[in-house]
C-alpha cells in the first residue's frame, strides 16, 4: 500500500538527520558535525492524528563524498524527491543562505509538490528575523525551528497534515505492526544488495566500499499481500584481539 512520504531534503550540515529525529521521537539518524555522515534514505513511520505517513531522511545535496559516493547519494535524493508527497526543505537559521542553499532552491523548482522551508536551529524567538531572508528562495511556506530546543514541531505536524494527500481506506486501516526482519553480517557480504532485492527497488547504496552503510536503515516491503519491513544494518567488525 502506499504511505505518504514527507522527504527532508537540504545542504549538508542544516540538521535534516537531527530534524527526523526530532519528528520521530528517537535518536535512529547518526548526528555528526562532520558533513556527509547520511547517505542512504532513512524512514521512520509516523501517525499523527489517525495519519500514517513516512518521515524520509536523505543525504546532503551537494555533498563531495569521501569515498566516491557523491552520485549515488544524489540518485537516492532524486529518488526521495520522486516519491515525496510533502517536502521539507531545511536551511540553518544561523549560517543564513548559502549558495548550496540556492542550488537546492532550484532544484526544487522542478518538484510539483507542497514545500515547507524550515528555518532549523532558531533556538529562540529573537532570532526569528534572521530566518526571514530565506524568503527569498521563494520555496515554500517558512517555519522557524530548533529541533534542538523543540521548537514550533507541533506547528510543522500541523502543516505536514495538511498538505498530505487525502486519506485512503488502505493507509487509513494501517496499524504499524508489520514483521522487522534484521540482516546483520560482516562488512561487504551484500546485506545491502539483499535488502533491496527483497524490496525491488534500488533503496540501499551498493558499493565495495567497505563501512558504505552507516545507519541502520528500515526498508518496508510487502510479500504475499503481506507487509514487512527489512533493516539493513552497519557491517559488523571483527573485534581487537586482548
Amino acid at each position: 500500500m502506499a504511505i505518504p512520504q514527507v522527504v527532508i531534503v537540504g545542504r549538508p550540515n542544516v540538521g535534516k538527520s537531527s530534524v527526523f529525529n526530532w519528528l520521530a521521537g528517537r535518536r535512529l539518524a547518526i548526528v555528526d558535525d562532520v558533513a556527509g555522515v547520511t547517505r542512504d534514505r532513512m524512514t521512520f513511520l509516523l501517525c499523527e492524528q489517525d495519519r500514517y505517513f513516512e518521515v524520509v531522511d536523505t543525504g546532503g545535496i551537494g555533498i563531495d563524498d569521501s569515498d566516491n559516493l557523491t552520485q549515488e547519494i544524489e540518485d537516492q535524493v532524486n529518488r526521495a524527491l520522486e516519491s515525496a508527497d510533502v517536502v521539507l526543505f531545511v536551511v540553518d537559521a544561523r549560517s543564513g543562505i548559502t549558495p548550496l542553499d540556492e542550488v537546492v532552491a532550484r532544484r526544487l523548482r522542478y518538484v510539483n509538490r507542497p514545500i515547507v522551508c524550515l528555518a532549523n536551529k532558531t533556538d529562540d524567538p529573537k532570532l526569528d528575523s534572521n530566518a526571514d531572508e530565506f524568503y527569498r528562495l521563494g520555496r515554500g511556506k517558512l517555519l522557524p525551528v530548533s529541533s534542538h530546543q523543540n521548537r514550533n514541531r507541533d506547528r510543522l505536524l500541523e502543516m505536514i497534515l495538511a498538505r498530505l494527500p487525502e486519506a485512503t481506506s488502505e493507509t487509513q486501516a494501517l496499524d504499524g505492526a508489520q514483521m522487522k526482519v534484521a540482516i546483520v553480517g560482516r562488512r561487504n557480504v551484500g546485506k545491502s544488495t539483499f535488502v533491496n532485492t527483497l524490496a525491488r527497488a534500488e533503496r540501499m547504496i551498493v558499493s565495495e566500499v567497505p563501512g558504505t552503510t552507516r545507519d541502520s536503515v528500515d526498508v518496508r516491503f510487502e510479500l504475499d499481500d503481506k507487509s514487512f519491513v527489512a533493516i539493513d544494518t552497519p557491517g559488523l567488525r571483527r573485534g581487537r584481539s586482548l
